[in-house]
């Protein structure tokens, strides 16, 4: 057996044992994914390589700062009462498809923001959650809605996280950058977005006022975050430091103006710190991910790789790892199907295109819908407090979701170099 092979298996093998140990939860999986970098070096008899080591985490710096700053908007404003309030308005809507749409969107908000979908089920979710209890809505449902808002979200620009990991795949050591992929990233979230909103009007439409307070200073404070942030992303960057780092970090200034620094700088200080300890799991996935990769490439994982797909068509290939990664990602979540995505990518190098990558992307994005364990409905359920959707239930709530992304996730893939090319922006 080559050498390639046995250190990849090593890697992977580390892994996925931790995946099953931990009953795949993320916050093990960054630890295993160091740890299997580690002996992945040892391994092919080149000792610790630090360098490689810290040196793959540099590939995600960039989407690192606009996660970890959008994660201090969103949770800063949830502190600060301003989805509260938001809420309250939505809710006054008298339009059943007009508040439906403007629910569910309120819920993906976060996500779409921070790029992983428990930033919604902590925030938004808990506030929709609240309010359909009360209007009597089953509790499976509310966790499905929250759950699939969420997953939604994380695959609407500015940041989505399933993208950032594939086009990280497309030029290895210095990847192609993720500038938001706005109108690919728009292309498949919208159908998505809009469909379910009609299929789930009933539960997504109901809710009512709870307080007379307006929301004027904080709904302007969120719109103009998501209008610079589109405006920047789909008329060229104008001001591309981390992503979208700059706007986000402006407007949790101003959330903690508006909010008189949450009465105290102690209060302040607190806030803060909080808000950016939930960005600290699925950055430091990232970074864990990136030596993952560094590692394989250092020791010719990526080269034999390269070697035994060379005959063979490169679209093909994509679809290949793409069903790989989502068949993997049923049992053992998404650590190794998120290194096999860039692998997926890696193929078509700098001349890819942002739609591809997006298509490519839709595989990491159905794996929190579909893995069997640590999914978004246990999460979703465990976080608002409400019951788990299981068994023919789950299936029937994604169904038509995962047709749509699988649908558009190929057709970007086989038509995004071509037909699709005026997306890629």
């Amino acid at each position: 057996m080559r050498e390639e092979v046995i250190v990849f298996c090593v890697m992977a093998g580390v892994v996925l044992i931790g995946s099953v140990i931990t009953k795949n939860r993320r916050e093990w999986s960054v630890a295993f994914l160091l740890l299997a970098s580690l002996l992945g070096s040892l391994v092919s008899g080149m000792g610790i390589r630090v360098r490689e080591i810290v040196e793959g985490p540099f590939g995600f710096l960039d989407a690192a700062l606009s996660i970890a700053s959008a994660a201090l908007f969103v949770f800063l404003f949830y502190k600060a009462g301003g989805f509260k309030l938001i809420y309250d308005r939505v809710a006054r809507v008298k339009n059943r498809v007009l508040k439906a749409f403007l629910t569910l969107f309120f819920i993906a908000f976060p996500s779409s923001l921070t790029g992983f979908p428990l930033a919604s089920v902590m925030t938004t979710g808990v506030i929709v959650s609240e309010s359909m209890k009360k209007s009597g809505v089953k509790k499976s449902k509310i966790t499905e809605v929250v759950a699939i808002g969420s997953v939604i979200g994380a695959i609407m620009p500015p940041n989505s996280i399933p993208a950032i990991i594939a086009s990280n795949g497309a030029g290895s050591v210095l990847p192609t950058p993720y500038n938001g992929f706005y109108a690919p990233l728009l292309a498949i979230s919208l159908p998505v977005f809009i469909i379910y909103g009609l299929l789930n009007m009933k539960a997504l439409s109901v809710g009512e006022e709870e307080g007379e307070e307006k929301c004027g200073v904080y709904l302007l404070l969120a719109l103009m975050v998501l209008l610079t942030s589109l405006f920047d992303g789909l008329c060229g960057s104008i001001c591309y430091i981390g992503g979208n780092t700059l706007y986000f970090f402006i407007g949790s200034v101003l959330v903690l103006v508006i909010n008189k620094g949450f009465g105290s700088v102690k209060g302040c200080i607190k806030a803060t710190a909080d808000s950016l300890m939930e960005a600290v799991v699925p950055v430091a996935f990232l970074f864990a991910l990136g030596s993952f990769i560094e590692v394989s490439s250092m020791t010719g994982v990526r080269g034999f790789y390269s070697l035994k797909i060379l005959p063979y068509d490169t679209k093909l290939v994509i679809v290949v790892m793409m069903a790989i990664s989502a068949i993997i990602g049923i049992f053992f979540s998404d650590a190794i199907p998120a290194f096999l995505i860039t692998y997926a990518v890696f193929p078509i190098g700098w001349l890819c295109s942002p739609v591809v990558v997006t298509g490519v992307s839709m595989a990491l994005s159905i794996i929190p819908l579909i893995s069997m364990r640590s999914s978004i409905f246990e999460e979703t359920s465990f976080l608002i407090e409400s019951d788990e959707v299981k068994g023919k239930d789950r299936i029937k709530a994604i169904a038509i979701i995962l047709v749509i992304l699988i649908a558009l996730g190929l057709v970007f893939v086989y038509f995004g170099d071509t037909a699709l090319s005026f997306l890629n922006f």
